[in-house]
């Protein structure tokens, strides 16, 4: 090449090189780089649009002659308009987008859409959170949840909550809409110990009535576990360990151990295969019981999982099973047996509680020629909880049942549920669900009435989501519903929603909540030496109205995100359901329909998100009603209960590293209760259960991509029990105190991750 051209090349290039000016796109708050930004620029002096796309560095370069026009286009950032004026090195930042930072939901919606979108009040856990809190079951990952309280039942060694201060029995939980069938029913009074969060996605809370939606149960809420089913890469293993002190006590042989394992394979492009299993071994906490005794109950979980799934362009399909096995062992104290030869062999009465669940559910969704979305599914499930008391001679190991009134037991939960839902678009303006649920529900054993008793539902529902004007929507629904023990029963809602801006909604719901008593409250025979319990046919079902009203705000200011959420509840029980003395039998008890229960409250939590910080307060202020206050004059009709829930993660640069913390502080729980004085006169006191503090913190760290390690403690506060003054602490919880954990412990989680393309 000779000089000449050369020296073309070269002012050729220094010219391009003068002319051309770069411009690279950040994260608002950052200076994380934005690919794939697609941006179409215009001189002022020109009338045509030239369009580029940002490279793997957020950068591109402009040619065209300044002053010009920019505009950007990107999926997950707020579109913006700028001009450029001088001719210089740019870096523009974007604002991320609501809709791309908000959880997309699908509890009780037409169709997946995000938070900010849904016409309900959706609250959201998803997995991060569930791992950052080293949680493994659901009791665990709800433990700083505004307006849920836990309760722990030592001799059953089971977990419920209550929410919106109503009972457990009125929160309906849900696996991917499907309910979960348990020892107390068909998807109310679960046991939160029993439901592990391996392959869950995510946690779904809508509080208030979903009947329409659900059918019976779902009176206060709904808790909808959302399980992983789509996978990016072709094969993901994961193979994790965690080790667990209970209280101060720890070791092979004690604490809490968990091993867990999940391959997720992507077949081809249609078919794709998940399997999993977890072993959770809780080797009990003996604290201040005696030899061979446990404060807490040794139990120890096996389940597993497998899930075979087929897509295509408009159509999905799966078939998931999952399995559960839990084993509860109570010691008794041991007992002299001296032999005629003078050796002692010393026996203990012991207890065992084996619980088994199989469930096997088939799902489709997707679109059809006359539908724009469609879901559909069809479920079976197992349930069965032994229990068993026996004589051990403790030296030579050899057992012998005992033959007590209800020593010995076998429950069983046998659940038949279909169901499906259609979405119609008939317009902008117009959206239309309808929807069909069956269930069939059989319950036997020896402490039901002739041993085994059946009920059946059916119930068809329809909702529309109508926008009359811009910005405001109206979502009205109704449910039919026949019970073959209870009849029929209509239950209307409404939800409104109004978007006063792009970061601004407000909410208002009224729902009919309705809960048909449980097989067990009808049809329950339970007579031992310290029992005499019967059920009830002639109860009456649960009804509710409820009344909400919500606003949500959700804006970002300089890389500062910050949401606040107001809702205001009140919820009017008729006809609920407990536990009284037979009027035709004063030496047993029955279920009975009290009489009305109410609860109001308000919430306000906000989360703020700038950099590596993120953190979230809360406060709920919740009143339960006093029924005493009906009949007696100058007595206050509700006992207010504070909540207060903070939680804060700070996350290391170059994301390996977080530190998280999750407080909770619950309130007192007043009560008005009647007692017999020294002159044999009847008053009125005030009982309640104290309130107390709750903390976890947890480290989390990467090394690298394949391990993860977590390293963790849980109540912080080391808080064991509780006072209990007047109220009731349950059947086997404890009386004069009520129990919350087994004191302060450790965890270590240790996890393996293998990803192939």
């Amino acid at each position: 090449m000779n000089r000449w051209a050369l020296g073309v090349i070269l002012w050729l290039w220094m010219g391009l090189h003068a002319y051309s000016q770069s411009v690279t796109f950040v994260v608002e708050g950052s200076e994380e780089s934005i690919p794939g930004v697609v941006v179409k620029v215009r001189s002022l002096s020109a009338d045509e649009w030239v369009g580029q796309v940002t490279n793997d560095q957020g950068r591109l370069v402009i040619s065209e002659e300044f002053p010009l026009v920019i505009e950007t286009s990107h999926l997950s950032y707020e579109t913006l308009i700028d001009t450029l004026f001088t001719r210089k090195e740019y870096r523009i930042p974007l604002v991320p987008s609501i809709n791309q930072l908000d959880e997309v939901v699908v509890t009780g919606q037409f169709s997946p859409q995000s938070i900010r979108n849904s016409v309900f009040r959706v609250q959201a856990i998803n997995s991060e959170e569930i791992q950052s809190r080293g949680s493994n079951t659901l009791q665990e990952a709800l433990a700083s949840q505004l307006n849920i309280r836990l309760s722990q039942d030592l001799a059953l060694g089971s977990a419920t909550i209550s929410l919106q201060g109503i009972s457990s029995q009125n929160v309906k939980i849900l696996v991917d809409g499907v309910p979960l069938v348990n020892r107390v029913g068909n998807g109310n009074g679960a046991d939160l110990s029993q439901i592990n969060l391996q392959n869950i996605e995510r946690i779904e809370l809508v509080e208030g009535p979903m009947a329409v939606n659900y059918g019976a149960n779902a009176l206060a809420g709904v808790l909808n576990l959302i399980t992983k089913k789509d996978f990016i890469n072709k094969t993901e293993v994961q193979l994790s360990a965690q080790t667990e002190s209970a209280g101060s006590e720890y070791g092979l042989d004690r604490g809490r151990h968990i091993q867990s394992f999940n391959l997720n394979h992507r077949l081809n492009s249609q078919w794709s295969l998940l399997v999993g299993a977890q072993h959770n071994d809780f080797l009990g906490y003996q604290g201040g019981a005696a030899l061979r005794q446990h404060e807490w109950n040794p139990k120890e979980q096996w389940s597993g999982n497998a899930l075979i799934k087929f897509e295509d362009q408009t159509n999905s399909f799966h078939y998931r099973l999952d399995a559960f096995d839990e084993l509860i062992q109570d010691f008794g104290t041991l007992q002299n047996n001296f032999l005629p030869s003078g050796e002692n062999q010393p026996f203990a009465i012991d207890e065992t509680y084996d619980s088994k669940r199989m469930s096997h559910q088939i799902q489709a969704e997707g679109k059809l020629s006359f539908l724009d979305r469609y879901s559909a599914f069809v479920s079976y499930s197992d349930f069965e909880r032994q229990k068993r008391r026996f004589s051990k001679n403790v030296v030579t190991g050899i057992e012998n049942l005992t033959t007590g009134a209800g020593d010995q037991d076998l429950s069983t939960y046998r659940v038949w549920e279909f169901g499906g839902t259609g979405y119609l678009n008939s317009g902008e303006s117009l959206a239309i669900q309808t929807g069909y649920q069956i269930s069939l529900e059989t319950v036997g054993g020896g402490r039901i009435l002739d041993e085994e008793q059946s009920i059946q539902e059916y119930g068809i529902y329809g909702a529309l989501e109508w926008n009359p004007v811009e910005k405001f929507t109206i979502r009205p629904g109704v449910r039919y519903t026949n019970n073959s023990a209870f009849g029929d029963q209509l239950i209307p809602s409404v939800q409104l929603k109004y978007n006063l801006s792009r970061s601004t909604q407000f909410r208002a719901s009224y729902g009919k909540g309705f809960r048909s008593p449980s097989v067990r409250e009808l049809y329950f025979e339970f007579v031992d030496s310290n029992h005499r319990i019967f059920g009830n046919p002639d109860l009456l079902p649960e009804k509710s109205n409820h009344f909400s009203v919500n606003a949500r705000s959700d804006y970002t200011i300089n890389g500062l995100r910050i949401q606040g959420d107001l809702n205001l509840f009140f919820n009017d029980i008729e006809n609920q359901i407990g536990i009284g003395q037979n009027i035709n039998d004063v030496t047993s008890t029955t279920y009975l329909n009290i009489s009305r229960f109410k609860t109001l409250g308000a919430t306000f939590s906000q989360k703020a998100t700038i950099g590596n910080w993120s953190g979230s307060l809360g406060f709920s202020y919740i009143g339960r009603f006093n029924r005493i206050s009906e009949t007696e004059e100058n007595l206050s009709q509700f006992f207010y209960s504070p909540e207060l829930s903070s939680n804060i993660t700070y996350t290391f640069p170059g994301k390996a590293t977080s530190v998280n913390f999750f407080y909770k502080y619950a309130g007192r729980i007043q009560s008005y209760f009647t007692e017999i004085n020294t002159q044999n006169e009847e008053v009125i006191s005030i009982g309640e259960v104290a309130g107390y503090h709750w903390m976890d913190a947890t480290i989390t760290h990467s090394f690298g991509e394949r391990f993860n390690a977590t390293l963790g403690a849980r109540n912080l506060f080391n808080i064991r029990r509780i006072n209990n003054s007047g109220l009731s602490g349950g059947a086997h919880s404890g009386g004069p105190s009520v129990p919350v954990s087994y004191g302060r412990s450790y965890l270590l989680k240790l996890s393996y991750n293998l990803n192939f393309k």
